[in-house]
């Protein structure tokens, strides 16, 4: 038994590592989400951000009853659970939700508490962790506009957890690779131009630039012989990988 509890303890940390928070928003009195919310979220699942849910916890204002808010967040959870699983997210094996309801530190803007938190383990930081020295990850759906190194909403949700794993992880150094499709000559040199970009996003959000760098290798070390037979594979030519340089101990 003191075992079992000794590696629950010494596990606790790297679980936590890799989880996030998300929280969408409910108009008044109901358990549907805002517009935006919803965009929102259904951008993050198509980005493949989530691994799993390991909690939901509901929030109302304080307008109505102790007992109504309580029922109103429990609807709220359901909405979300709902919803997630309608668009194949998985609940972790130890789910849990809670209806908290009114009973909080409430926001002074009253839109802000009428909320569910959701709690997820996160694929990006899950697959960063179990990376070894010298070993690279493709950044799946870290896309760009069409000959530009503009980034795509999708783009969004997978640097958020890329800049989200770097904080929490200060031992690792890593080296950005940008690739392109199609073309033999990167004469745009457009795969720095991506590889600069994701770098210049981490930084502007407080990532040490002594932990990164970044190279272009245009279409030199495609996935896929050239020219590229459909867009899948022209898909996974044009890719941003990061590469683990080095962690410290």
């Amino acid at each position: 038994m003191n075992q079992i509890l000794f590696l629950l303890i010494l596990l606790s940390p790297l679980c936590a590592i890799n989880q996030e928070q998300f929280t969408v928003y409910f108009p008044t009195d109901k358990s549907y989400m805002v517009h935006s919310s919803k965009m929102k979220l259904k951008t993050m699942i198509d980005s493949e951000r989530i691994k799993s849910i390991v909690k939901i916890e509901g929030y109302t204002d304080s307008t109505a009853s102790n007992e109504y808010n309580k029922e109103l967040a429990e609807k709220r959870i359901l909405d979300i659970k709902y919803y997630l699983i309608q668009n194949n997210i998985q609940l972790d094996e130890n789910f849990s939700s809670k209806a908290i309801g009114e009973d909080f530190n409430q926001e002074n803007e009253i839109s802000k508490n009428r909320k569910v938190i959701i709690t997820y383990i996160s694929n990006i930081n899950k697959k960063i962790t179990d990376l070894k020295k010298g070993e690279k990850l493709a950044l799946n759906h870290l896309n760009f506009q069409p000959g530009t190194d503009v980034f795509r909403d999708i783009a969004f949700p997978v640097l958020e957890d890329l800049l989200l794993t770097l904080k929490k992880r200060e031992d690792i150094h890593i080296k950005i690779h940008g690739h392109i499709c199609c073309a033999l000559d990167d004469w745009q040199d457009l795969s720095t131009q991506r590889a600069m970009r994701v770098l210049d996003y981490l930084t502007k959000n407080g990532i040490d630039p002594q932990r990164l760098s970044h190279q272009g290798h245009g279409s030199s070390k495609p996935i896929h012989k050239l020219p590229e037979e459909n867009e899948d594979q022209r898909k996974n030519n044009r890719r941003v990988e990061i590469e683990i340089v080095s962690i410290k101990e």
